[in-house]
């Protein structure tokens, strides 16, 4: 059986106000707020009366109606049981509200408290906890505030009271104790958390990054797609540098962005070939007796002739550079060594000694009938032949220069 008023029976009944409501809490509040705790009232005495919003009944926005019950839950009439969806319980009027057991001068922090944490309360043991970080701890009570809703956004809304004090006191160990204090704090620990600064302690400098390195970083991640893990597995590409930059980072991190690889494994399996390269170049150099280090032009003018499906196998490029070894400039010979074999679809040992063979028994007449040095009597130096290797050497090497 289900037996009820109809909801036109229902509009004319009565809904009891406690004139303790009407003496000591409508008089502060406004009058949505008024508005809004009657009509919810109504539909506590009678609950099909909530079959229609409050924000509907009454034409109020929603965050009108939220900002009100917000508003008695400070003053202790109502308790917002859960968020979304919005439940709301009311209490008697009789129950101490929360403004009789806080102490005066605090009532007005307590109010900002609640509409802060809203639609969690804090309950009096809490809340005596928040009162030794303003008596104990001599925070401000702007700063007490900004201290709860930034461990809010550190660790959610139903952040612990324990970890809330444990930060105070350490904002209080470290003299912050102002409201400009904690702003000033919390953003030097943006700060602190930005990529920007992973890169410059990868490079170890202690140092805060600034602006434009941080604009610089946002667009790399932004703008290119990079993330973290992958910025930092480019640095060290950045070693060799005696100071490494965000400029310079950039470059390397545009050059991959270009051949779309963005992603951390894409960017390590480039790092490995990378090295790769770097160490074939170098067994080169020894080769031909260079100690110095291969740049990465050097690599770059070496990868044309191993690259591709036309490109020369390694063991045939170093059989070359071993015949550069006493060359002047062994590099340029090498070039025009391995210019020759490419279009000549040299690709093994056996080829390349032959080919070296021939190129010898080439040169060999002009290099022997070539004159013995003679004194120049008008500008007293001496005269030098140049065989055909050697122009080859040096049409090939115009480029080191």
């Amino acid at each position: 059986m289900n037996i009820h008023f109809s909801p036109e029976a229902q509009r004319r009944e009565q809904t009891p106000v406690d004139n303790l409501f009407l003496s000591e809490f409508m008089p502060d509040a406004d009058g949505d707020a008024v508005k809004v705790y009657l009509y919810g009232l109504m539909q506590c005495r009678f609950p099909s009366m909530g079959d229609v919003a409050i924000s509907e009944a009454l034409n109020l926005p929603e965050g009108t109606v939220r900002t009100a019950l917000v508003y008695w839950q400070s003053k202790g009439l109502v308790r917002i049981l859960k968020d979304e969806p919005l439940e709301v319980e009311y209490l008697t009027v009789e129950q101490p509200a929360v403004t009789t057991a806080v102490p005066l001068k605090y009532q007005a922090f307590v109010r900002a408290l609640n509409e802060l944490i809203a639609p969690r309360r804090f309950n009096m043991n809490e809340l005596g906890h928040i009162y030794d970080c303003l008596e104990t701890f001599h925070l401000e009570e702007k700063t007490v505030l900004e201290l709860v809703s930034h461990c809010m956004e550190e660790k959610g809304r139903n952040v612990r009271i324990q970890y809330i004090v444990t930060v105070g006191k350490s904002w209080a160990d470290a003299g912050i104790f102002t409201y400009e204090q904690a702003r000033t704090y919390i953003a030097n620990a943006t700060v602190r958390k930005h990529g920007a600064t992973m890169v410059l302690r990868r490079w170890n400098k202690r140092r805060s990054p600034t602006l434009d390195e941080m604009a610089l970083y946002d667009r790399w991640v932004k703008e290119w797609g990079f993330d973290d893990e992958a910025i930092l597995a480019v640095c060290p590409r950045l070693t060799n540098t005696s100071s490494p930059s965000f400029e310079a980072l950039g470059d390397r991190l545009r050059e991959l962005y270009e051949q779309n690889k963005v992603k951390a494994a894409d960017i390590r399996a480039d790092s490995e070939a990378l090295s790769d390269e770097r160490e074939f170049a170098r067994m080169v150099f020894a080769r031909m007796g260079k100690v110095s280090t291969p740049t990465k032009d050097d690599m770059q003018q070496l990868s044309v002739f191993l690259d591709g499906p036309e490109g020369l196998p390694r063991e045939v490029v170093l059989l070359a550079a071993e015949e550069c070894a006493d060359a002047e400039r062994p590099f340029g010979k090498l070039k025009a060594i391995l210019k020759d074999w490419t279009e000549r679809k040299i690709r093994t040992v056996e080829e390349a000694q032959k080919a070296l063979t021939e190129r010898k028994a080439a040169y060999e007449p002009s290099d022997t009938r070539r004159r013995d040095p003679k004194r120049n009597t008008l500008l007293n130096y001496a005269e030098q032949g140049v065989s055909h290797a050697n122009l080859d050497d040096i049409a090939m090497d115009l480029d080191e220069l």
